[in-house]
């Protein structure tokens, strides 16, 4: 019997511009906000200089709607049906419909998990077609160590994101 990787979620301060802002690490991966632009620092080498330490400019950070709660929903709506987004998020069927039509706006958590499924349903159209993907998210992963859909329902979408990057890149367990 295999164990179960456990989430290791922390919360990180990225700091520029004069301003902060808080965002959710997982296993090592920083989650960011969408908009954000990161430069990536180059590896030291011995004997020269360190690379320039970079920061992120929160001063681009606009309003966004194509990345608000309700484009989202009915992003993951059109792909995914409002039952299964209902479901996947824990919540009533008529709450996806309610923020689609701008009835009801999604509470702060329900805002985490629409941007969290937002991000593993795009990896996901990168990876498979539609009906690959459901049979991935429903079968046995060797990464994992179980079904896909059931890491996300625990654990969020980082380790099912990471599962199909390295199904892309052809690692097995």
């Amino acid at each position: 019997m295999e164990k179960q990787r456990k989430a290791i979620e922390q919360t990180v301060i990225l700091k520029g511009d004069g301003r902060e802002t808080t965002v959710k690490m997982r296993n090592g991966v920083i989650l960011l906000p969408k908009g954000f632009k990161v430069t990536p620092r180059r590896a030291v080498r011995r004997g020269k200089a360190p690379a320039k330490t970079v920061t992120v400019n929160l001063a681009g950070l606009k309003d966004a709607p194509d990345y608000g709660p309700r484009a989202i929903t009915q992003r993951l709506v059109n792909a995914l049906g409002n039952n299964a987004v209902a479901a996947l998020l824990g919540v009533n069927k008529d709450r996806p419909g309610r923020w689609v039509s701008g009835q009801d706006a999604p509470n702060e958590e329900n805002r985490a998990q629409l941007a969290d499924l937002d991000a593993l349903v795009g990896h996901l159209h990168s990876a498979f077609t539609p009906a690959q993907a459901r049979l991935w998210l429903e079968g046995q992963d060797p990464h994992l160590g179980a079904r896909p859909i059931d890491v996300y329902r625990l654990e969020g979408a980082a380790p099912v994101i990471e599962a199909i990057r390295a199904f892309e890149q052809g690692a097995f367990a």
